[in-house]
């Protein structure tokens, strides 16, 4: 197993930073140019291992599809590569075994294979009910009008947003509840019309009229979701000055609210020309309450962020994320128990209650629980504890593969160590 060892010994936090093209936007734009038969080229593809993991599946599925035996697909721990591909492979003609990790095996994957089954694709569970592995044959379908019940996932919306326009009769997609990251789902919509969809999001229903995708070159704006882990940082210096180019505020993104959380917790932010720039020293509120139902990914690094800091919070809409790459709550709850904060989980918040001892005189070893969000979000204690070493740090490939790097850039040291066990 390998640990990194961080260490801190600067009073600022200074420096620039290009991030990476957004995860979620990259994944969406990969699905659309592969049902158009495009090779347009992305600008600032993200270079995540999802995304790199869904450009190459694509890949390989244009010439798989004739083969007579069953091509098996591992989507490992990449939620979105697996229902994205779902739906896409349930239009293109051949037969598929849709797999992933042992993580994958245990989130919820009935929203959208329900749906799919009700618009007429063979599409059955090869393991148990209502999780991958999936078998799926793929069809033309007409398209039409379906429910789909998005409580656990708004991902099982965008997935068939995603292939409405190639349906004979479009979809109108029912949402039987109230959809959980309701902003991605304004998010594909954007996207989609951007390509030259025809799309109409309502508060419950989503229309897509059938048709093409329309191709073009794209600029593709740096992740969102990335930038909480240096505000977090921000948050938790004394003094930073962060600037973070390619971020405006007429972002797709939902986790741009950043902004205005981040506010509460100390850390201003000015939009320049070219970029954001963060800085530290800002008032923070001594109790911070706040609905995550449309910026989930944020929730790690805030949780953190108001351990370091000794905030009394609630976070609101935050039930959904047991189905991430790990059980995102019960994750920080363990980890964090080991700075002396306490989270008191409910079925849709969870209350923080700060930690009463010396958070300087603190030496944590955190797991990363297979979670890439978590791992982001633990390592900025380095700059409230004494030392901090992470098991298992690879895992920020996921999303963020440069992570450790910038880190270091920030003046954050790291001394990497492959443990061994005895047996």
């Amino acid at each position: 197993m390998k640990q990194i060892n961080l260490k801190y010994k600067h009073r600022k936090i200074i420096g620039n930073f290009s991030l990476s093209g957004s995860k979620s936007v990259s994944n969406r734009l990969l699905v659309i140019r592969a049902l158009a038969e495009s090779k347009v080229q992305f600008g600032n593809l993200s270079t995540s291992a999802d995304s790199q993991l869904l450009k190459s599946y694509l890949k390989l599925i244009t010439v798989c599809a004739s083969s007579a035996i069953p091509m098996v697909i591992d989507a490992k721990n990449a939620g979105t590569v697996f229902r994205f591909l779902a739906a896409y492979l349930a239009i293109n003609e051949g037969v598929w075994l849709l797999t992933g990790n042992k993580r994958m095996k245990e989130r919820p994957i009935e929203g959208l294979t329900l749906a799919l089954d009700n618009l007429g694709v063979e599409i059955t569970y090869a393991g148990k009910n209502n999780f991958a592995p999936l078998r799926i044959v793929g069809s033309d379908i007409d398209g039409g009008s379906v429910e789909v019940d998005p409580s656990a996932s708004s991902q099982f919306v965008s997935a068939l947003m995603l292939i409405a326009p190639y349906l004979e009769k479009g979809l109108q997609i029912q949402m039987k509840k109230k959809p959980v990251s309701f902003s991605y789902i304004l998010m594909t919509q954007k996207l989609m019309q951007e390509f030259g969809a025809k799309v109409q999001v309502q508060k419950n229903k989503v229309v897509v009229e059938s048709g093409e995708y329309q191709m073009k070159t794209y600029q593709i704006e740096p992740d969102w979701s990335s930038t909480s882990y240096f505000y977090e940082m921000a948050a938790l210096s004394e003094n930073a000055d962060i600037f973070l180019s390619g971020f405006s505020s007429d972002s797709v993104q939902g986790d741009r609210v950043a902004v205005e959380v981040f506010e509460q917790l100390g850390v201003i932010t000015s939009f320049e020309n070219n970029g954001i720039r963060l800085k530290s020293g800002a008032h923070s509120t001594s109790s911070f309450s706040y609905d995550f139902s449309s910026c989930p990914d944020l929730v790690p690094a805030v949780l953190a962020s108001c351990a370091g800091k000794g905030i009394h919070a609630v976070l609101k809409g935050v039930g959904h994320l047991k189905y991430k790459e790990s059980d995102r709550i019960a994750s920080m709850q363990a980890e964090l128990f080991k700075t002396g904060t306490i989270l008191k989980r409910k079925a849709n918040s969870v209350e923080l209650i700060p930690s009463e001892i010396d958070l300087s005189k603190s030496h944590c070893v955190f797991d990363t629980c297979g979670d890439h969000r978590i791992a982001m979000s633990l390592a900025p204690l380095v700059l409230k504890l004494a030392s901090v070493k992470i098991n298992n740090p690879e895992v920020v490939k996921k999303s963020y593969p440069l992570f450790w790097d910038d880190m270091e850039r920030l003046g954050i040291k790291k001394e990497e160590i492959e443990l061994t066990t005895d047996n």
